[in-house]
């Protein structure tokens, strides 16, 4: 199980921060509670296969408008396996894990709420605000089904280990339109992550480590299999920050927070096309809690 929180509220064009977007009280704001489940089974000491889900619960506050939409549910699901470079456990401390893993379009991609005043409640039914297409950041899904590859690399030395994972989620799908009120032609597009660091174990505290990691994460411009039409923010994040482990007979704690130092909202092929460049907001930290157990 996974819990990821973030407030996203610094906005950027390109690699500049709007600054001046929250003295003019029109930047937009996502707060993001994403909680990830997954199952993992063991078929062999090198394959193993996973299936897994996000349950999602997002606020996007208008600032200009007052007003804040909502939406929550399961995303799109994720089905795989992985399997071990070499059979573990291996003798010099070290291997290579690769992952490859089909993305289901089980989340809802035409999600629509009544936009409220931000800070109190407001029946369904106020006239004053209409039913919306809420924004394409906290929709539940993407339409699309999509491959996802992935890697994990450890290194360990005494009490050191290196590691390293990376995941690219591929989506064929071109552009999709959600058939609720206002809604536009979105992009269906692909997704990354990277990051890696190390971990030191503390001795004489048996099951507690410390970490530093650095990871970037974003959506390309353009994909590797597809076109790019339609709208999407492509752009990436890079975070650095300080993270604890700890285990204790099958079961496994971790808590990071990655703190940003670069973030870049880059152009998208429709702002080639145009000769624009649309901003987004980035978060300038996030909390990731992990729980793992074995049985």
């Amino acid at each position: 199980m996974g819990y990821r929180w973030q407030d996203s509220l610094t906005h950027f064009n390109g690699d500049e921060e709007q600054k001046q977007r929250v003295g003019q009280d029109t930047q937009m704001q996502n707060k993001l509670h994403l909680f990830d489940v997954a199952l993992s089974y063991r078929v062999s000491p090198r394959w193993q296969l996973n299936v897994g889900a996000p349950i999602i619960y997002v606020d996007r506050i208008n600032q200009r408008a007052e007003t804040v939409t909502h939406s929550q549910g399961m995303g799109d699901m994720s089905v795989g396996a992985k399997f071990w470079l070499f059979r573990p456990p291996t003798e010099t401390q070290q291997n290579i894990q690769f992952g490859f893993a089909v993305k289901l379009p089980t989340g809802n991609p035409h999600v629509t709420d009544f936009p409220r005043p931000n800070g109190r409640e407001a029946a369904p039914d106020a006239g004053f605000r209409p039913l919306t297409t809420v924004d394409q950041s906290i929709q539940l899904g993407d339409s699309g089904t999509g491959i996802t590859l992935d890697y994990m690399a450890f290194k360990s030395i005494q009490r050191f280990t290196i590691f390293s994972t990376g995941a690219w989620l591929m989506n064929p799908r071109n552009t999709y339109r959600a058939d609720t009120p206002n809604s536009r032609e979105l992009s269906v597009p692909d997704q990354y992550l990277w990051q890696a660091g190390l971990g030191y174990a503390v001795p004489k505290l048996n099951g507690l480590a410390f970490t530093g990691t650095a990871r970037m994460e974003g959506v390309p411009a353009r994909d590797i299999i597809g076109r790019e039409d339609g709208f999407r923010r492509p752009g990436y994040a890079v975070s650095v920050g300080p993270g604890m482990m700890y285990s204790r007979g099958r079961n496994t704690w971790s808590v990071t927070a990655p703190i940003a130092v670069k973030r870049d909202r880059t152009r998208s092929v429709p702002d080639y096309r145009s000769g624009g460049h649309g901003d987004a907001a980035f978060a300038d930290y996030a909390i990731l809690i992990g729980f793992t157990t074995a049985f």
